[in-house]
């Protein structure tokens, strides 16, 4: 008996521990299964409310219009001309008017597509507006009897198509803008503003210079048409329906005056077929502000015919007829000696030399177990520092770099702005470069002293030339003068980077290089009116481990150094009538600078006597 009551408890327990199991398992399942809810209707609400939204509502989006880039004087460079989007809302149409509706509108748009067509009436594929009048009026009746909010029609309607069609007073049927990118100017700064294209998804964004850096800034935010569709498409009956406006892109006033922009392509034009170059570059600029007057390369391009594929012009084909890039800021090169203004202003700074610091060049010097000697091969003897530029003496030079040492060249070097982007919001600037200190040999310091074995841009080149002007300050090169956003005026402000050398060595080095112009390579072409500080950068260019002996790039910096209000650097690669800077970019940078005091009306630093009567 006893035996059977301790079974018949065994059983009990079994069942008891069963249920136990199986009520945790239910406990379990069920917090997971509310834990899981707790995730896709809390945690999750976000991402599937737009999973969900996104399957039924489709978007149709709206073009914003580009923001204008204008010139300091007012001129627009870069505008917006506006065609429009026909659009219908079928909806709101009657169902026994929109085959005349179609009819309507076809018989209008017909005349524009015939004009559209490319081909000539001889071709087969030609069609008349008849044909065109059939085609247009089947395709919009077949949009207008679809269950839809909103559907576009036709694309590239002008304004004067769209009054025509607006007479109609069509209930049901409208227009959006759409803006397309256009250049009133023609090619003017073009290296300046870059062009719109299309990225590899279609959508249109800017490419080089001010359209390619403020791409952002300057093409606003596109508005959109939400639907709501059912799974299969359709319109839903009582969905939604939403329309975002568009907002314009802000506008871009550039410290570029038109009127020296002009003047100054036209003179690089003429002064790089004149040379044989291979190309040119010049920019104009203010040294105190830092503010680019103008920039110019030759070749160019027109920003609306970005796609043209370049040849090749010129006596001897080398020039490009089409030239894309900016060289003025995309493009590095080694300046030869219109880099010694550095390397002697590092020195005086840091009382190393004066002026009249003498040195013998009594001929060729070695460093390194290598050779260096001047560009003419000529020697003087005793010479000064002044002597030094007026000759652009290598051998000097490189004397100079070594009393001042590698460490300090380098460092005044890269605080002049060489070896690293001037920061000019144009996109595609290169940095140039200075090669690390600790790389550096007695032949590296004398080479980079008279301005080989480094690169730079032409703006790095006369910004740090500025500084020179200026009174020692590193401004950054300004080419934006203010953002207009809806009517409000954000300006830009100078940015003054860091003092490189004082006041005391500026006002030095100034009359130094107004001695270089007057007494050395380019005295031959200087203004007699005017003080011109500047000085010449005949480059031998690097070419197949050795510099080449007849291709050069040719230099000149400088600015007025009476008045300091304009600055301007010249280069041109590879001319053929000459290879010496003195004879090619001399001559132009005077030309230039002698039409630019004509245009602001600067007064001559220097009055010439009245001539006798009796003579």
């Amino acid at each position: 008996m006893s035996r059977f009551r301790r079974k018949k408890f065994t059983l009990e327990t079994d069942d008891s521990i069963r249920i136990k199991l199986v009520s945790v398992a239910f406990v379990v399942l069920f917090s997971i299964l509310i834990l899981r809810l707790f995730q896709l209707q809390v945690l999750g609400y976000e991402k599937y409310k737009t999973l969900a939204e996104s399957q039924y509502w489709t978007v149709q989006e709206l073009p914003s219009r580009r923001g204008n880039i204008l010139t300091s004087d007012g001129r627009v460079l870069a505008g917006t001309v506006v065609n429009y989007l026909l659009f219908a809302e079928p909806k709101r149409l009657e169902v026994s008017s929109k085959n005349e509706v179609a009819g309507k509108l076809a018989e209008l748009t017909s005349e524009l597509v015939v004009k559209n067509q490319e081909s000539s009436p001889s071709e087969e594929s030609y069609k008349s507006k008849g044909d065109f009048f059939l085609e247009l009026k089947q395709k919009y009746l077949d949009f207008l009897n679809r269950d839809l909010f909103w559907v576009g029609l036709e694309h590239n309607i002008p304004l004067s198509l769209k009054d025509e069609i607006l007479k109609l007073d069509i209930t049901g049927i409208g227009f959006d803008e759409e803006p397309k990118r256009f250049y009133p100017e023609h090619g003017l700064a073009a290296h300046v503003l870059g062009f719109v294209g299309s990225d590899k998804d279609g959508n249109k964004r800017g490419y080089y210079g001010i359209e390619g850096n403020l791409d952002a800034e300057l093409k606003g935010k596109p508005g959109r048409i939400m639907e709501e569709r059912d799974a299969v498409g359709a319109t839903i009956l009582a969905g939604g329906y939403k329309r975002i406006d568009p907002v314009q892109g802000r506008d871009v006033v550039l410290t570029i005056d038109s009127a020296a922009q002009y003047l100054v392509e036209k003179k690089l034009r003429e002064g790089v077929e004149k040379y044989n170059a291979k190309s040119g570059s010049v920019i104009l600029m203010d040294p105190f502000t830092g503010e680019i007057v103008a920039l110019a390369n030759y070749p160019s391009y027109e920003p609306d015919k970005f796609y043209v594929e370049a040849e090749y012009a010129g006596e001897d084909m080398r020039r490009k007829s089409v030239e894309i890039i900016n060289r003025a800021i995309s493009e590095v090169y080694e300046p030869g000696s219109v880099i010694k203004p550095l390397t002697v202003s590092t020195a005086i700074d840091l009382d190393f030399v004066t002026p009249d610091s003498t040195f013998d060049d009594k001929g060729p010097v070695n460093y390194s177990g290598y050779t260096i000697d001047n560009w003419n091969g000529v020697h003087y003897g005793p010479q000064t520092i002044t002597e030094l530029l007026q000759k652009s003496n290598n051998i000097g030079a490189a004397w100079v770099g070594h009393k001042a040492g590698a460490a300090n060249i380098y460092r005044y070097f890269t605080n002049y702005g060489l070896g690293a982007a001037t920061g000019v919001p144009l996109e595609g600037e290169e940095t140039g470069s200075v090669r690390p200190l600790d790389t550096w040999t007695d032949i590296d310091l004398a080479n980079i002293s008279f301005g080989q074995g480094i690169s730079a841009t032409p703006l790095q080149v006369v910004s740090a030339f500025n500084t020179i002007a200026n009174g020692g300050y590193l401004i950054r090169p300004k080419i934006i003068s203010k953002l207009i956003d809806n009517g409000k005026e954000i300006e830009m402000p100078t940015k003054n980077i860091k003092q490189v050398i004082s006041n005391q060595t500026s006002a030095t080095m100034i009359d130094l290089l107004e001695k270089a112009a007057v007494g050395g390579e380019a005295k031959y072409f200087i203004l007699k009116d005017y003080k011109i500080a500047g000085k010449t950068g005949t480059a031998q260019i690097p070419e197949g481990g050795k510099y080449s002996p007849d291709k050069t790039n040719a230099t000149f910096c400088g600015f007025l150094s009476g008045t300091k209000k304009i600055s301007m650097i010249v280069r041109l690669e590879e001319p053929k009538t000459s290879i010496y800077a003195a004879e090619t970019a001399v001559p132009l940078w005077m030309e230039i600078i002698n039409d630019l005091v004509e245009l602001y009306g600067i007064a001559p630093d220097r009055v010439q006597e009245p001539v006798s009567q009796l003579q």
